[in-house]
């Protein structure tokens, strides 16, 4: 057996998953190669530390602290939606009072009778406008 196939082979020898005939021809190349047993012994410290690194422990209310966090990011969702909307709803009404303030501060409270009859003598407005009308250079 040559080194290549020995190579793809090394895997299943460790894990003895090859046949009885193959196992075998693995092993007397093993004997003979000293590459091939530097990579099997290479490959058998990697597949050690890969079973460390498996064993992970499982800390204990993981599952609840992630089901808590995930609510909490639900309850911030329904905050960025209500936020906007409620600044934009004070917006509108102070909007609508500041032109209400308006109105309410630039009209006159009382009217004064005296100064409708004045305004309704001043001529001189209304003959300025009769005057240009008559002229014939019009």
């Amino acid at each position: 057996m040559d080194c290549k196939s020995t190579e793809k082979k090394l895997i299943f020898f460790i894990e003895n998953s090859l046949n009885q005939e193959e196992s075998v021809l693995v092993a007397t190349h093993l004997e003979q190669c000293p590459e091939c047993r530097a990579k099997l012994e290479f490959l058998k410290e990697i597949l050690a530390h890969a079973d460390i690194e498996k064993a992970i422990e499982v800390k204990p209310f993981l599952f609840t602290r992630i089901q808590s966090r995930l609510e909490q990011a639900e309850k911030h969702k329904t905050k960025r939606i209500l936020q906007p909307l409620a600044i934009s709803i004070a917006l509108v009404i102070g909007i609508f009072s500041g032109i209400l303030l308006g109105q309410i501060t630039m009209t006159p409270k009382t009217t004064d009778p005296e100064r409708e009859i004045a305004y309704l003598f001043q001529d001189d407005q209304i003959e300025n406008m009769e005057s240009l009308l008559l002229e014939d250079d019009f």
